[in-house]
């Protein structure tokens, strides 16, 4: 059955007006009623086991004020008496909290234009039985590509829904999306050596996933040659997207939060329009991105989303706020207010940043492997990226899958290598670019080359 996602988006509102009204007729002072309902369906398949999982996640978040006082609130449902015992359970939070002495208000209306991202027929109407097809198809082609390849996991998901936020100060709005994802992990043995590859493929359109297996496969496959690297050495790292990806997130998702500015804790405090990074890098978040998987209509808040320039050729042009950050320096919101999905509703909303995109350039992988006479390699994900020291920058990762680099070309595939630096100082090591991108939940990320880090293995 086809999901009615713009039916579902003013039932949402409704109701978020209903709540906010509720909470006024109970003595808040103000009121932020946000509710989500999100579907999802996801075939897995497992040691040749497949398993399904389908189903909706929606509940109610309730902030009140009361006294000055911050309270919130959350619960699973959307129906009338669920969001009144929310509201009132808000309230009761509020009269026992300490008061905020930065807290100003909730967030005021935000007039600019803003939509969606892609929402395509073809995937509101994507069933089970579709998914279930893709999935089967993942795991033929994985185990049809090299007898050498032993299991495989994967699976095909779907996550479908709308949200609304309506608050006592005039906010009464909703954003709704569809999603599709799915990916592979295989583990190639061969005379009791294991290696694993991995391939996973994100859109807001119905896509082909008939090469994703057959890719996952050929990367473990290849990894079967790999030898140690013997040494420690600094050097020139090129990294697939994917591979630079989580790194590229967790760092400057802190350090351009304006809260965490405000309060010292961003290496990017006091760089405003000073030299952060080479010239290659620009950096956008951009929130109104046609494809990006994070794109919305609206924040968590309400505030409708934009494209905001954070770094532009290399110097620091902006940070991103929520309205509480923007009210400490009297700003308006860059409509970056996020909550934790796919429940949203549990937390209340921080600074957060939506799809980044890196610029791109005119080479893709194999182009700018041909640019280094000596390096390694990182390609899929690395293990670490998310322990890394987000306000000074230092980290250590591990990449299972790498390849030493010799005179432009792939010499052969290594043994697990660790790979440390400063991501900050990195971006001033940024040699270039590639026209590589990829979609991810991250946003629009190509590979790059990144000079002088210390790779050891």
């Amino acid at each position: 059955m086809t999901i009615d996602l713009d039916l579902l988006a003013d039932e949402l509102s409704s109701l978020a007006d209903l709540g906010v009204k509720k909470a006024r007729t109970k003595g808040a002072e103000e009121a932020e009623v946000f509710l989500s309902n999100i579907e999802s369906l996801t075939i897995l398949i497992r040691s040749g086991i497949l398993q399904a999982r389908q189903g909706a996640s929606l509940g109610t978040g309730v902030r009140v004020v009361v006294d000055e006082k911050v309270g919130f609130a959350a619960a699973s449902g959307i129906g009338e008496a669920q969001i009144e015992s929310t509201v009132q359970e808000a309230i009761d939070v509020a009269k026992i909290r300490p008061l905020d002495p930065k807290f100003r208000h909730l967030a005021d209306p935000v007039t600019r234009p803003s939509k969606d991202g892609i929402i395509e027929d073809a995937l509101l109407e994507f069933s089970d039985a579709d998914a279930l097809k893709e999935v089967s198809t993942l795991a033929k082609t994985a185990f049809e590509y090299d007898k050498r390849v032993k299991s495989m996991s994967g699976g095909v998901g779907t996550r479908r829904g709308a949200f609304a936020v309506a608050n006592s100060r005039g906010i009464a709005d909703c954003s709704k999306g569809a999603l599709i994802g799915g990916g592979v992990y295989c583990i190639a043995i061969e005379q009791g050596k294991q290696k694993t590859g991995s391939e996973s493929l994100d859109s807001r359109k119905l896509v082909d996933f008939s090469d994703v297996g057959s890719k996952a496969a050929e990367r473990a496959v290849k990894m079967l040659e790999a030898k140690p690297l013997g040494k420690s050495f600094r050097t020139t790292t090129i990294w697939e997207s994917v591979a630079i990806s989580e790194l590229l997130k967790n760092m400057l998702s802190s350090a351009s939060n304006a809260r965490n500015v405000q309060e010292g804790k961003s290496f990017f405090k006091e760089k405003l329009n000073k030299k952060v990074a080479n010239d290659v890098v620009t950096i956008v978040d951009d929130g109104q991105l046609p494809e990006g998987l994070l794109t919305f209509k609206t924040d968590t808040e309400g505030i409708p989303c934009q494209s905001s320039l954070l770094i532009e050729k290399g110097i620091l042009r902006n940070y991103i706020y929520d309205s509480y950050a923007a009210l400490q320096e009297s700003k308006q919101s860059t409509g970056n207010a996020g909550r934790e999905w796919p429940e949203p509703f549990l937390t209340t909303p921080n600074v957060s940043t939506s799809n980044l995109v890196l610029r791109s350039g005119t080479k893709d992988l194999n182009g700018l492997i041909a640019e280094v006479d000596e390096g390694v390699l990182i390609t899929e994900s690395v293990m670490g990226a998310l322990h890394a020291n987000r306000i000074t920058g230092e980290f250590s990762v591990v990449a299972p899958n790498a390849f030493l680099v010799k005179n432009g070309e792939i010499d052969n595939p290594l043994e697990p290598v660790t790979i440390a630096g400063n991501f900050f100082h990195s971006l001033k090591k940024v040699r270039e670019v590639g026209s590589d991108y990829r979609i991810m939940s991250v946003g629009k990320i190509p590979s790059l080359i990144i000079e002088d880090l210390t790779v050891s293995g």
